[in-house]
């Protein structure tokens, strides 16, 4: 182990790190067994989230100090660090350090790892969730909560405009004998009356939809009623938001064939509690099991958090928002329905998906690579979106990488020659925040630090990132009421509800049963060179 690994990593940091990502065999062995696995369990992600000070609402983007509105209004985000007196003068325009992003050319390097679902579960996942207003950096228009609002909205106005009205059902539409989604508009692309009140973009300046225009006139036709703006942004979105959807027309009738007698109400609302802690289930055993290098299978466990300082109402913090902006994930080019096409070319087009359908689309994405999360790394057409990520961290005035990396038990780091083993970014790096090494590194913004970092072998996350979303993701997902002890049962989801719980822990899962009459089985995998599902 070189002297550079204890450095960066420091002593408590670097055993933790040793100790998790090596001895396979003896983690395997400790998760066979049902009592210690469950100890095992609670004890790394308990160690995970204590890496940070826990929630406590103290700080939020609403002003400097403390006051009983900034302590409860949550249109405000949440914040870990107090801002700094004031941004300082000399950095350089965002658009310059926006440059540190750009990836020179379409080929992008491919990640070892993680294949292109990785990514396009990623967005459609956070963004149910981390939402920055477009007219103000400091506000934010999210629930805070993992509730499946890119199937159902935020507000129960948008879920009524979303619901059959029977069974417990979402309304649906089938093309060529498949289940998609209701169309948003009738084929003038004028919104249908019975959706009036669905957005399709933010209101304000919405800089990811600028980025890939406003919906052309000829797309409109084939947008769908989904519950969240940015639902129709490209095909990934749509084919998450269509399999959820089926997933969840396909549980309404399970109850409602076990329980005639029950209302459309009752169906729908257990139907939505089994689906969102289905989604959670694969959050934490498929999704971050993919994202971590720890070496035991972590798993959710309803009531894990109950006794736990950490165990707070949700608040999206503005820095778990910056540090989940993974755009160099995505190629320039990628394969859709057999075709080369650039990801730039696919906005607001939702044609593939009904093209092509979930199986083809799933297995396609299965088998290719995404790219990796870097500096120098994303596509041109997303650059404008690191250029207001940039302006979010100014415009709250956090505090610069280093402050964090203490915040989360790492050592400061002295030199940007630390900060990255890439020689060309190093020079940039330099070029952009100073030439002196010490105040080089103090002058380096939290946005960019967490993407110049080396990741390291096994994982998907620069450090810092993967300290930081370890810490929101499991405090955030684990707190979520429905996995409450007094809430986990089965009255709330229904014995057969509960079957389906138990029975998913995969993407693959959820995939598997929802493409009947589709051609084949697909590959559904994160991992690149993961397990076919059997």
């Amino acid at each position: 182990m070189t002297s550079g690994f204890w450095r960066k990593n420091g002593v408590s940091h670097g055993v933790r790190i040793l100790a998790t990502t090596n001895f396979a065999p003896v983690w395997r062995a400790l998760r066979a067994r049902p009592r210690v696995s469950e100890l095992v369990n609670r004890w790394l992600i308990n160690s995970l989230i204590y890496t940070m000070p826990t929630r406590t609402g103290a700080l939020s983007t609403m002003q400097e100090w403390i006051s009983w509105e900034s302590l409860h209004d949550r249109e405000f985000s949440q914040r870990h660090l107090p801002p700094l007196p004031s941004c300082p003068a000399d950095l350089p325009a965002p658009a310059t350090v926006a440059q540190l992003f750009a990836r020179p050319g379409t080929q992008c390097p491919q990640s070892p790892k993680s294949t292109l679902l990785f990514p396009i579960f990623a967005q459609w996942f956070v963004d149910g969730f981390l939402r920055t207003d477009p007219c103000n950096d400091k506000r934010n228009t999210s629930t805070h909560d993992i509730d499946l609002s890119q199937l159902y909205g935020q507000t129960s106005d948008v879920t009524r405009l979303l619901r059959e009205g029977a069974g417990g059902r979402l309304k649906s539409q089938r093309i060529r004998g498949r289940e998609f989604p209701p169309y948003l508009c009738d084929p003038h692309g004028t919104v249908k009356p019975e959706f009036e009140g669905l957005h399709t973009e933010f209101r304000g300046r919405d800089v990811k939809a600028e980025g890939g225009g406003r919906v052309p006139d000829e797309l409109k036709p084939k947008l769908f009623a989904l519950g969240i703006p940015r639902g129709n942004i490209h095909y990934g979105f749509v084919m998450m938001s269509t399999l959820f959807l089926r997933e969840h027309n396909r549980i309404a009738g399970l109850i409602s064939e076990r329980h005639p007698d029950w209302t459309d109400n009752q169906v729908f609302d257990t139907t939505r509690n089994t689906l969102t802690v289905v989604l959670l289930n694969i959050v934490i055993e498929d999704y971050i099991n993919h994202i971590t290098p720890i070496k035991f299978p972590l798993f959710v466990k309803p009531g894990i958090g109950a006794k736990e300082r950490w165990y707070r109402q949700n608040w999206m913090s503005v820095e778990f928002n910056l540090l989940y902006r993974w755009h160099s994930l995505v190629p320039t080019e990628v394969t859709v329905g057999g075709q080369q096409r650039r990801f730039a070319d696919m906005w607001w087009d939702t044609r593939p998906v009904t093209e092509h359908g979930l199986s083809a689309l799933f297995d396609e994405a299965s088998r290719q690579p995404c790219s990796t999360i870097a500096l120098g790394n994303t596509d041109p057409s997303l650059l404008a979106i690191e250029e207001k990520s940039i302006r979010i961290g100014r415009d709250t005035r956090l505090q610069p990488y280093n402050a964090y990396r203490e915040l989360c038990g790492f050592p400061a780091l002295t030199t940007i020659d630390d900060l990255t083993s890439d020689r060309r970014m190093r020079e940039q790096l330099t070029a952009c925040y100073g030439t002196d090494g010490t105040d080089g590194m103090d002058r380096v913004e939290l946005f960019v630090g967490l993407f110049a970092e080396d990741i390291r072998r096994g994982s998907t996350l620069p450090p810092l990132m993967s300290a930081m979303v370890a810490v929101d993701a499991f405090s955030q997902a684990l707190t979520n009421p429905l996995l409450d002890p007094g809430v986990y049962r089965g009255a709330t989801f229904s014995t057969a509800g509960c079957e389906v719980i138990d029975s998913t822990t995969t993407l693959s899962d959820v995939v598997l049963r929802n493409i009947s009459g589709e051609a084949y089985a697909p590959r559904v995998s994160l991992e690149r060179h993961g397990r076919h599902p059997s």
